[in-house]
């Protein structure tokens, strides 16, 4: 067994030095580092700790877009027996600022002058920060340079290589390394203490279930100061000596799959239902022989899926599905990359549909569970054994059970050492036996195949008694493709009801068609056709519904719910309790009017 995360990774700088281990591009050009290169640019780091005077122990923040200094800040900070601090790269100067102060970070490294600028609006509470490293050069002569600090650090690694390998060869397994902030969709968020043996066995654990190659190549675009890109997007695959492509950004994902042609993609379920509503979008638009052709191919997918779950495939379906996938199928996942074999989701639940779709296309998304106190993964979907809604079983390493009321209950050697400072929630997280309370309702079937169906603090109680699970109907209600985002009310009220996110594009081409005028995205919400066109959709999606469960009034937002408005976390959770607080007047409408607003 590894002592640490970082000699995971130093056993593949051993084993495959030349191997490329992170590519990225800058200023229009592919670069990379191999993973000797990788390595000695981490001795490098960890050595210029000691120009800083950091001690260790002490918390490092890095707040940045991926990127490879990301990485190699991240591995150098454990090296030297330092604590990492992510901090998510888009949030608010006064979160910033919090999660610095509760964590008692000594050293920031920031990426740029965006982020300068939110350091400089919360520069009086700062003041026991020792240094500002800054990967790209600002103006300001009390920031230190990355490139200069790396120089640095390798005159004096050559200097007194002891040092290094005195500091990584001292790592305590049990040690903390890093505190990673939740997102706090209720409440201020906590810092979750994290330890370098759970982590170790999560990775092993997590990855006995995927069955990685030696030669896989991820995609990485989903924030780093959250860990499932941290573990799932870099750890894991650095452990079975893979390579890792830096998205140029979250807008340019597409694009950069046909660069990169990853084999592993790490995602949220919305980036699989955007590519399952682009492609859907394409054949609408196409001739009438190419729509046949792709509902044709697309029928013969999931039957021949069905059959291979059912055990009753035949050489015909099996024929027609070789033909499907040559004709149709392979050109999709060309514009994949050509080269995909794992899509990975988790983060929130995806959709029966969208995985139906990527299924038929022969490409079996990879659903896991999981959260940060649980050093990550709890459950995730066993080879070529999917079960529709399941988000898997557990690792081995875990006993899964569901307490009296449904919570999911977790117990095992991954469970996190406790919350920074805060021995009272830490005691409610964890019971006196040892088991995590996740917050989640949920259930486990006949063969421990877990299932989720809401969050505990998501559970509405109207006023009649009711307790309503808002989750799956805010997912029904999704399945429109006029809706973009659902957020169900009525916690104490006599019915539910919703606020309604538009898709914005696909309502302005349905009000262009049918000669509704409007100047702005308001003036499309408010006129009363537009209304009772999205009623109609919501009425639509919840048919088979009870009546209690069922969506009485919607109110249309005309934007989208933001970071900046605090409406969603990091990890893009709707933050319900101030959505509730932001609209709050378009909420005592809903329940003083009879109509819908």
């Amino acid at each position: 067994m590894f002592k640490s995360v970082p000699h995971i990774l130093f056993a593949t700088i051993q084993k495959t030095p030349e191997k490329k281990a992170l590519v990225f591009k800058r200023k229009g050009q592919i670069k990379h580092y191999d993973y000797e290169d990788f390595g000695n640019q981490i001795r490098y780091l960890t050595s210029s700790f000691k120009e800083l005077g950091i001690i260790p122990g002490e918390k490092i923040a890095i707040i940045s877009n991926n990127r490879p200094e990301w990485t190699i800040t991240d591995f150098s900070v454990m090296c030297h027996k330092n604590i990492v601090v992510p901090v998510h790269q888009n949030i608010t100067a006064e979160q910033m600022l919090y999660i610095i102060k509760d964590s008692e970070s000594r050293v920031l490294f920031i990426e740029n002058e965006e982020h300068y600028e939110k350091i400089q609006q919360i520069k009086s509470g700062l003041s026991k920060i020792k240094a500002i490293v800054s990967y790209e050069k600002i103006d300001d002569e009390s920031i230190i340079l990355y490139d200069d600090l790396l120089e640095k650090g390798r005159q004096y690694y050559h200097a007194n290589p002891k040092y290094f390998s005195d500091s990584f060869n001292n790592i305590d397994p049990k040690e903390i390394c890093t505190i990673v902030y939740t997102s706090g969709t209720t409440g201020e968020p906590k810092g979750v203490m994290l330890y370098h043996e759970a982590f170790v066995k999560e990775i092993i654990s997590s990855e006995d279930r995927l069955g990685l190659d030696d030669n896989e190549v991820f995609l990485s675009f989903l924030p780093l100061s959250h860990l499932y890109e941290r573990v799932a997007g870099h750890w894991t695959p650095m452990y079975r000596t893979n390579t890792i492509f830096y998205s140029e950004s979250i807008t340019t994902v597409i694009d950069d799959i046909q660069l990169a042609q990853p084999t592993v993609i790490v995602s949220v379920p919305r980036l699989y239902e955007k590519i399952t509503e682009k492609i859907l979008t394409q054949v609408d638009h196409g001739s009438f022989i190419k729509r046949k052709l792709f509902h044709w191919a697309l029928n013969v997918g999931k039957e021949y899926n069905a059959r291979r779950y059912e055990g009753t495939l035949n050489s015909s379906i099996t024929q027609q599905y070789k033909l499907a996938d040559k004709i149709v199928f392979s050109k999709i996942k060309k514009k994949l990359g050509g080269r995909l074999k794992f899509p990975i989701a988790g983060g929130a639940p995806l959709s029966v549909k969208t995985l139906k779709f990527f299924e038929a296309l022969g490409l079996n998304i990879i659903e896991g569970y999981g959260m940060t106190e649980t050093h990550l993964i709890i459950s995730l979907t066993p080879a070529e054994k999917i079960r529709y809604g399941s988000c898997g079983k557990p690792l081995d390493i875990l006993k899964v059970k569901i307490a009296e009321d449904g919570e999911v209950l977790v117990k095992g050697p991954t469970a996190m050492a406790g919350y920074y400072k805060k021995p009272k929630e830490t005691a409610e997280m964890i019971d006196a036996d040892g088991w995590l309370h996740t917050g989640d309702i949920g259930y486990l079937d006949e063969d421990n195949f877990l299932y989720l169906t809401d969050r505990k603090k998501n559970i509405i109680v109207t006023a009649g008694g009711k307790n309503i699970a808002a989750a799956p109907i805010e997912n029904l209600l999704k399945k429109s493709r006029y809706v973009d985002e659902a957020c169900i009310i009525g916690d104490g009220q006599r019915f539910i009801s919703a606020l309604i996110v538009p898709n914005f594009e696909k309502l302005i081409k349905w009000a262009t068609q049918n000669k509704i005028e409007f100047s702005n995205p308001k003036e499309l919400v408010e006129n009363q056709k537009i209304k009772d066109f999205m009623w109609a959709e919501i009425e639509a999606q919840q048919e088979k519904l009870a009546s209690f469960e069922k969506v009485k009034k919607i109110a249309l937002i005309d934007h989208e719910f933001t970071l900046e408005k605090d409406e969603l976390t990091p990890s893009l959770k709707l933050r319900k309790k101030q959505i509730i607080e932001n609209y709050k007047d378009i909420i005592n409408k809903i329940y003083e009017s009879n109509a819908v607003v």
